[in-house]
């Protein structure tokens, strides 16, 4: 029953794409990787349209999470617009590639509202010119300037929109404020051993964001696991403290993470 959505959606996927000519359905695992159905997090289809290879990874609930072209069925050069979705079907982000297989030209990134926050142009593979950033408020946030993927200069704006003087942080995503090792020791401690003495044996990925106050929330886990650990796990994540919300242009953001457990 746990792998009753990669069943459902297999069935949904090999109905519509097997019909055509020159498709290939894989299953793969967080980092895009092919692996037996049972092991899988995404199904990915494969399917030629004219002289491109058209690529779909689908979300376990179904709902495409990334789609575009590429030049050969290796999938090793992607050309024109590739988009990001969430799990909810919004869409996050566009990107163009030329025909290298180059990031080369606009990319937006758009809030749950679909409204474009983040504005910016590659140039053969690296940022180029004004690169602008909002908040969920629509609020100027940062303006960049970028030279062959450096930045030239940068100004900063706060909430209130007055200019502040900060040194630059283009990313930083969410961590424990005590370092890697001491949250994987710390999740081993207090949640893990606990859920292998319950008999906990199946690997699963949890999925969720960092709020701006480095609270998580919207947590999944997939596959699916028995009530009582989902539980458990939730509880134990809604509670987590000193963790540390991520950042793009000195703003705090809400940012997704994923861990992986490994219990065989």
């Amino acid at each position: 029953m746990k792998y009753k959505f990669l069943i459902l959606l297999t069935f949904f996927i090999s109905y519509s794409v097997f019909s055509q000519k020159d498709s290939v359905v894989n299953y793969l695992d967080r980092h895009y990787k092919k692996v037996i159905k049972q092991r899988a997090t995404y199904i990915q289809t494969i399917v030629k349209k004219d002289s491109l290879w058209l690529a779909t990874v689908y979300f376990g609930n179904g709902k495409v999470k990334l789609q575009g072209n590429f030049e050969n069925k290796n999938l090793k050069t992607r050309v024109g617009v590739f988009k990001i979705y969430d799990e909810s079907g919004n869409l996050k982000s566009t990107q163009n590639y030329n025909s290298k297989g180059k990031k080369d030209g606009s990319y937006y990134y758009y809030n749950d509202k679909g409204e474009e926050i983040t504005k910016g142009f590659f140039l053969k593979g690296k940022r180029d010119g004004i690169w602008k950033y909002l908040d969920n408020q629509k609020n100027n946030r940062a303006r960049i300037t970028f030279k062959k993927g450096k930045v030239l200069n940068y100004k900063l704006w706060n909430e209130e929109g007055e200019t502040i003087d900060e040194d630059l942080v283009l990313l930083k995503k969410p961590r424990y404020k005590r370092g890697t090792k001491k949250f994987k020791a710390k999740l081993n401690k207090e949640l893990i051993i606990g859920l292998r003495k319950k008999g906990l044996k199946t690997n699963f990925l949890l999925k969720c964001y960092v709020d701006v106050f480095g609270k998580v929330q919207d947590i999944s886990i997939s596959p699916k696991l028995d009530v009582s650990f989902e539980e458990k796990i939730i509880h134990y994540f809604k509670n987590l403290s000193d963790l540390e919300p991520g950042v793009i242009a000195n703003m705090k953001v809400k940012y997704p993470l994923e861990i992986p457990f490994i219990f065989n």
